[in-house]
């Protein structure tokens, strides 16, 4: 029986070990054996379902212990970054603990997830116009917000005054339960525009499956065969991707679910697979092995194709996907760091690479992107602590920087004027919101960069260049 790679194996113990109670150290982590997929527990099944207890690492444990007891990841080498920052990094602070996750933006700017309060307890919350705001719960101790829509409607879980984890909607400034399908609890992790939302409740049989809840009702979407469903996300037109037990061995499958039908996205090659994300053009994104019982990667489902995203060294999942197709997660490095990646129409990148270098931050994972890809949230380490970040695009800012990198080679005037030309042109197009012209004068630099290689500009020079022009137009989206 194949086991899971030791990036994976640590995070499903260390989610077993908060779930027990214990006191688990790195070296209790390593002397486990590995879990294999079809032995996933209850909390594991979780982790592997669904995108909020991923990012939260062990939403479930956070309604028992102290988020701080989440081992911090090791922080970023002075090798692994680049002069050439493209995001600025907000840090969303806590509710008075040491623990936040942000896990959905709207074109708003608005922000939900999930923060410690001082005595440990994780509280929903909704971030706006800088203050960070404690949303409450169903009358208990612990919730997470896991979603907002564009007219800031916010679904999540939450304890009720029972102690029994339910779905809720928070609108006007009042939470609703929004109920299970018969059995005891339910977790809402998805809305569309028009206040639809979707998750995974407990059945009257004791089973959980996927539900759409909306005009007042939940209803059971069923599953691929098995026992088990997620529902993780819904898009503008009603289609629904997921996840769901398939017979005859109970492995997780990816679907998408549309007019009533629900369909197996299949998987790179291995026999498990789940979608955590859908855009408006049907595209789904989440994760899939390549061989069975191997190591997750992130995935891309897009018009029957199935396209393994890459990694950074370690296992990969893939959290969301927007509207232009760039796709946000997390990875593990070779040396078992997790780190927080961009994909936009290219090669995987570290967020890491992409933030200021002494800025303090290890970015973890990045759980959602704006459809314009200016804005990313996810949760980082800062200071020891994980908390919730914000990333703003500042493409301007990083052609400065580009420019002041120019300045420092005290090349000839003739062709430090050229170079200079081209850049400023670039970050006029950029304060003009000509993200196209600004993307063309990036190419007429890169393009005279190239050309002077080894002439007026030595071979590191250039390569300096081209590296933080390159990340630029990455950002900018530029084809």
């Amino acid at each position: 029986m194949k086991s899971f790679s030791a990036s994976l194996t640590t995070t499903l113990v260390t989610l077993a070990c908060l779930l027990l109670l214990a006191s688990c150290s790195n070296n209790n982590f390593e002397q486990v054996a590995p879990t294999a997929p079809s032995e996933f527990s209850s909390a594991q099944q979780d982790l592997a379902a669904s995108p909020i207890d991923a990012a939260i690492l062990a939403s479930r444990s956070d309604y028992y212990s102290t988020p701080s007891k989440f081992p911090p990841t090791h922080h970023v080498s002075a090798t692994s970054v680049v002069a050439a920052p493209i995001y600025a990094v907000t840090d969303l602070g806590t509710l008075g603990g040491p623990f936040s996750a942000a896990l959905d933006i709207n074109t708003s700017g608005q922000i939900v997830g999930a923060a410690a309060l001082a005595n440990g307890s994780l509280h929903p919350f909704l971030y706006a116009n800088g203050q960070l705001t404690d949303l409450g719960t169903l009358g208990g101790n612990a919730g997470i917000a896991s979603g907002i829509n564009e007219i800031g409607e916010i679904i999540g879980q939450a304890d009720n005054a029972q102690g029994i984890r339910r779905a809720f909607l928070y609108r006007n400034g009042v939470m609703t339960e929004l109920g299970t399908l018969g059995g005891s609890e339910s977790r809402a992790s998805g809305i569309n525009a028009s206040g639809n939302v979707v998750g995974s409740a407990s059945t009257s049989a004791n089973a959980r499956h996927a539900f759409l809840y909306g005009n007042g009702q939940m209803f059971d979407l069923g599953t691929l065969g098995g026992t088990t469903s997620w529902a993780n996300q819904i898009n503008a037109s009603g289609q629904i991707a997921g996840g769901s037990h398939t017979p005859p061995d109970e492995r997780w499958h990816a679907y998408i679910r549309n007019q009533n039908t629900m369909t197996d996205l299949g998987t790179l090659g291995g026999n498990q697979s789940v979608a955590f994300d859908l855009n408006d053009a049907g595209q789904v994104a989440g994760w899939s092995n390549l061989v069975s019982g191997g190591p997750f990667r992130a995935t891309l489902w897009s018009n029957g194709t199935i396209t393994d995203l890459g990694t950074l060294g370690g296992e990969s999942i893939a959290y969301v996907i927007n509207n232009s197709g760039q796709v946000v997660g997390h990875a593990y490095t070779a040396d078992n760091r997790q780190h927080a990646f961009l994909i936009k129409g290219g090669a995987m990148q570290d967020l890491n690479d992409l933030i200021p270098a002494l800025s303090g931050w290890e970015l973890s994972i990045a759980t959602d992107i704006s459809d314009d890809g200016r804005k990313i949230v996810g949760r980082g380490i800062i200071n020891g602590e994980n908390h919730a970040f914000l990333l703003t695009l500042d493409a301007a800012q990083a052609i400065r920087n580009l420019i002041d990198l120019v300045r420092s080679f005290n090349l000839h005037h003739g062709i430090e004027n050229s170079l200079l030309v081209k850049l400023e042109h670039a970050e006029d197009a950029i304060n003009a919101g000509d993200l196209s012209g600004a993307c063309n004068k990036l190419t007429a630099f890169i393009n005279e960069v190239n050309a002077q290689a080894g002439k007026k500009l030595t071979l590191n020079q250039a390569n300096q260049l081209l590296a933080g022009a390159n990340q630029i137009q990455t950002a900018l989206g530029c084809q």
